[in-house]
């Protein structure tokens, strides 16, 4: 019983964060079911990772761009120089990204979501990734 109390109170802290960025500063969410079903019907939007490098080189989503977080918005911006272009930034947990995203929105990008949960939820939801640069 402890560790099913351990759980949820670890899921409501995710669901609290995600909240807390979407209504408290406009950075939208993108479920990892509705990512995967974009990329798996040919819709993908650009991926941008922004863990470390090493983090990416270990499992990434087939045809994501990384660009380490903290990093300039020229430095985003490399990923789409369109900033109508839809992007979807992502992170391991859901944690690092949404700061990502408010950084493009405040550099004129309109379509930028949060993927919830990050890699993590990727993977949990049967997300295919591969490895090396």
């Amino acid at each position: 019983m402890r560790i099913l109390g351990t759980i949820l109170i670890i899921i409501a802290a995710l669901v609290l964060w995600d909240v807390s960025w979407w209504f408290g500063f406009g950075v939208s969410p993108m479920s990892p079911w509705s990512l995967k079903l974009m990329v798996n019907e040919g819709r993908a939007p650009i991926i941008l990772d922004v863990r470390t490098k090493s983090e990416f080189e270990s499992f990434h989503i087939p045809g994501a761009v990384n660009v380490p977080a903290p990093a300039t918005l020229a430095e985003l911006a490399s990923a789409s120089p369109d900033p109508t272009n839809p992007i979807v930034v992502i992170c391991m947990s859901g944690h690092r990204s949404p700061p990502v995203v408010r950084q493009l929105q405040n550099g004129g990008y309109t379509d930028v979501l949060n993927l919830t949960w990050g890699m993590m939820a990727w993977k949990l939801f049967g997300g295919d990734t591969t490895s090396g640069p």
